[in-house]
């Protein structure tokens, strides 16, 4: 049980900093205020304000310091944020809620994935599948619990739960030492040609994922769909990835982190096309979850190549990374709720198709074979 302590801990705090951002897609639906779809996509975009500006930071603090301490700190920033959104008496004030939600937020993904290689760096492929699980598993719980809940016992339960469960992980967090590098602030590592092509790869991947996932309830519930089955519909997009997510460690231990990456995003491309076609909620949920089993191959892909790219600095890899594919958390919410507005939900889904195509090409150039990696250091160091 001891080995597996700190997998438990990095992953369920990130399980909470994606959690909580997925919570305003769906409760927005039950607050007395009714936010419009612009209002809801600018509340999302908010969030990633907060949640981008900390990245680089995030990445060479998670090198330098203990990454225990660092979690812990962000979970219990985002257990007030939280409560300031079950707070929230209309869109000025949930606005501010996301900022600092996404603030908080922002300083684990780099702290966790430097405990991962910290701890599990002998079989890292294998652990940070179990890890990924995470992502599905947000996504699963907060389609399945999130609509109950707001109904049974009001919306605001949603966000003072992940308060008390943040509260909790921090605590655990605590224990885990990371150890100091020593690493001093890089900023070289950006002009690496691996980290500008992870960086791109996955703006273009989270740019349409995003999108999808801050609207598709909203859609289900749009085209007659009742709103505990568009809950399922939702839920079923990542039910299938916490099986993907713990067999992406074994697939990429024998084709390679990269062309796993590759495949999974040109089936997911294909899949999320397929949405501006159905309206059955049978064949969408099929969908959905053939589309959660490749989409969730992805993730632990994306946490793997940062590790192979940045050795001994992941979490700085991590975080530079990170800061691109959640800036597109900003742009995605205001281009879509453009694009329904003028253009209607079909139009979206095809091009959020296309987008994702596009970044499968662009992670197709990266070079992680031995010989880069082991210039990597010679890079960083000039």
């Amino acid at each position: 049980m001891a080995k597996l302590y700190p997998l438990f801990v990095a992953s369920s705090s990130f399980f909470l900093s994606y959690y909580v951002r997925l919570s305003w897609t769906i409760l927005s639906v039950y607050m007395p205020f009714k936010p419009t779809v612009s209002e809801e996509g600018m509340a999302f975009a908010i969030f990633f304000v907060g949640y981008v500006i900390v990245q680089i930071p995030s990445g060479f603090v998670s090198d330098r310091f203990s990454g225990g301490m660092v979690i812990a700190l962000s979970l219990i920033g985002l257990a007030a944020s939280s409560i300031m959104s079950a707070l929230s008496p209309d869109i000025l004030w949930e606005y501010i809620s996301s900022l600092i939600m996404g603030f908080t937020a922002g300083w684990i993904y780099p702290a966790s994935i430097n405990i991962m290689n910290h701890y599990y760096r002998d079989r890292k492929s294998i652990y940070v599948g179990y890890y990924s699980i995470a992502w599905p598993l947000a996504i699963v719980v907060s389609g399945f619990a999130l609509p109950s809940l707001a109904m049974a016992v009001g919306w605001q339960w949603g966000y003072y739960s992940s308060a008390i469960a943040s509260l909790m992980v921090a605590f655990m967090a605590l224990r885990l030492k990371t150890g100091r590098t020593g690493y001093r602030i890089d900023l070289s590592l950006i002009r690496n040609r691996n980290v500008i092509l992870l960086s791109l790869g996955g703006f273009l991947f989270f740019l349409s994922y995003r999108s999808l996932t801050l609207y598709a309830y909203k859609y289900f519930v749009s085209i007659g769909i009742d709103p505990v089955i568009a809950g399922l519909i939702f839920s079923s997009m990542a039910i299938s990835g916490i099986f993907s997510t713990s067999f992406s460690g074994f697939l990429i231990s024998r084709i390679g982190t990269k062309n796993a990456v590759v495949i999974s995003l040109i089936c997911y491309g294909l899949l999320v096309l397929a949405f501006s076609e159905v309206r059955s909620d049978l064949l969408l949920i099929i969908i959905s979850l053939v589309m959660g089993f490749f989409r969730f191959i992805i993730t632990p892909g994306n946490s793997g190549l940062a590790i192979d790219i940045g050795r001994e600095r992941a979490g700085s890899v991590s975080g530079i990374a990170n800061m691109f594919w959640q800036s597109s958390g900003i742009i995605g919410p205001v281009i879509s709720a453009a694009m329904i507005i003028a253009l209607g939900f079909r139009n979206l889904w095809t091009a959020l198709a296309l987008i994702v195509f596009l970044s499968g090409l662009t992670y197709y150039f990266i070079d992680i074979s031995f010989h880069a990696a082991a210039h990597h250091a010679d890079i960083t160091e000039k």
